[in-house]
């Protein structure tokens, strides 16, 4: 009974001392390390979501006569769901039958379902194929995307494009706007009541200063622009992005070119540090030569309570036609993560040279921004 009693008692005494040394955890913006996911707004940025034919019928199933693009982001689908907000640029129309591929793209709807599911929550529409297969073709993407997630760049008219642009998205209690638009069609004509975003240095500086009347504390432009191939940002892009800078964006995400191009700080007035993604490359394409077989993710960490920048840094991906798992598709694969080791994939000795060059290239260009894993 004795001995009961002191079991009691030291059990109690140590509840008390439990309580009196635990500390409550600090929920201020954690600014001398890395921001905790309550204090932090993670956005995610890729580039051209491609829809080449090798594609479409790499994704064909003849049992059930469907296509089905998820496999593809098998291997990068959690650092996509990891953010708050993830955007691509749909760099094909989805205009229904017949599917084709370049130089006339329209990809089956299966295509923005496999992205949609990976975790992306807005496309960028506005860049030069949008209107490959005329105004059909772009009223249906842009009706068939706005039926599964968020769209920016395109629209049906002006009332629609008054009321809907910028999109401005609210995480967390910060109010951020994405904006988006092309250097042009590729010749096709966008007739009106439909409008495509062109660039347009008067058109841009309106768009931000709406943004900011509508609230938002943080304002992102993608922009499709730039040299096919090149792996360096032209003067054009250049004066654009310091344009951009003065006319009071945070952020600049550049596509097109189809492979990644360099990356830069640019300084503002009020001494913010603007980051600009000259080029994100591919996201999914069949272009299997060097640079273009591969892309990056680009992340910027943002902290709520001051809607500063807290970190910018990215994620190269190396895109393998092949088989994994007995499926062949189109597999995006972290090369970090691959060359430590840390996937279950094995590739062939080809494309495992190809993964390394990649990388190397990549981060050669890169040297000025660290990437994540």
């Amino acid at each position: 009974m004795k001995k009961s009693w002191y079991i009691s008692l030291f059990m109690l005494l140590s509840i008390v001392w439990v309580s009196l040394s635990y500390k409550a955890p600090d929920t201020k913006d954690n600014t001398h390390g890395e921001p905790t996911k309550n204090d932090s707004i993670i956005l995610v940025f890729a580039g051209d979501i491609m829809g080449h034919v090798p594609q479409i019928e790499a994704a064909y199933n003849k049992s059930t006569k469907t296509y089905d693009f998820n496999p593809c982001y098998t291997y990068i689908e959690p650092y996509i769901k990891s953010a708050d907000i993830a955007v691509a640029n749909l760099e094909v129309p989805l205009a229904g039958k017949p599917y084709s591929g370049y130089p006339c793209f329209s990809s089956p709807d299966a295509l923005l379902d496999g992205a949609v599911n990976a975790g992306f929550k807005v496309m960028q529409l506005a860049n030069n194929h949008i209107a490959d297969r005329g105004e059909r073709g772009i009223e249906r993407s842009y009706i068939t995307v706005n039926k599964k997630v968020k769209s920016m760049g395109v629209y049906p008219n002006q009332a629609q494009r008054d009321s809907l642009y910028p999109l401005i998205i609210e995480v967390k209690g910060l109010k951020i706007a994405l904006l988006n638009c092309t250097f042009g069609t590729n010749g096709h004509v966008v007739s009106a009541p439909k409008i495509v975003n062109l660039i347009d240095t008067v058109q841009i500086r309106n768009d931000i200063q709406t943004a900011r009347k509508r609230g938002a504390q943080f304002v992102v432009m993608t922009i499709h622009w730039g040299n096919e191939y090149e792996l360096k940002s032209n003067s054009l892009q250049e004066s654009l992005a310091g344009f951009m800078t003065k006319a009071g964006v945070d952020a600049i995400i550049g596509s097109h070119p189809h492979v990644v191009q360099n990356f830069e700080m640019l300084s503002r007035s009020d001494s913010s540090k603007i980051p600009v993604f000259y080029s994100l490359g591919n996201m999914i394409s069949n272009q299997r030569w060097r640079n273009s077989n591969g892309g990056i993710l680009a992340r910027i960490t943002i902290l709520k309570n001051s809607c500063k920048i807290k970190k910018v840094d990215y994620l190269p991906f190396y895109v393998y036609k092949g088989t994994l798992n007995r499926k062949f598709q189109y597999y995006l694969i972290p090369t970090e993560k691959y060359r430590n080791g840390l996937l279950s994939v094995s590739l062939p000795a080809r494309d495992d040279s190809m993964l390394v060059t990649f990388d190397q290239d990549t981060r050669n260009r890169l040297q000025n921004i660290q990437s994540f894993k």
